[in-house]
């Protein structure tokens, strides 16, 4: 005879709220509000890696903080990001992170990391719309996607 343990996923919520904002994201500036709004992430003095999970019709199902990091960054891994995503039955994904310097100039990093997100997601069949970096002002922010980074 052996022990086997029998494992059980759930997905519990923290916290909630009521937003004056779209449910259903179709823009860049759309998911910017929603970063801002709810994770004040262009008034972080951490750098903070953030998503929101999406169903099939671009509606919101969830809005994450995967990563909180330092002053210069945030570690990222695929499998954090797509343990949110899988266990909240996501189609789509949109990241964001800020630039406590408040540049959102992309690094080699940020593009990197967007890259590698974008094929993992490729691979489990969930889709990466965007990925946005913030600076400290509301329209100081860069879409990778209008920057040619994600296809």
């Amino acid at each position: 005879m052996i022990n086997i343990q029998k494992y059980n996923l759930q997905v519990i919520k923290e916290s909630g709220g009521r937003y004056d904002l779209s449910r259903t994201i179709r823009s860049a500036a759309a998911a910017r509000d929603v970063f801002i709004e709810v994770l004040n992430l262009d008034k972080r003095a951490e750098e903070v890696f953030a998503m929101i999970t999406l169903d099939v019709k671009s509606k919101i199902t969830g809005v994450f903080e995967v990563s909180i990091g330092s002053l210069s960054g945030a570690l990222v891994t695929p499998r954090e990001v797509f343990k949110r995503a899988i266990l909240t039955n996501s189609k789509a994904l949109i990241f964001a992170h800020n630039h406590p310097s408040g540049e959102p100039e992309p690094s080699a990093d940020d593009i990197s990391i967007t890259k590698k997100l974008v094929k993992s997601g490729k691979i489990i069949g969930i889709d990466v719309f965007d990925h946005l970096i913030l600076g400290n002002e509301n329209d100081n922010y860069i879409s990778l996607k209008s920057e040619g980074y994600i296809d």
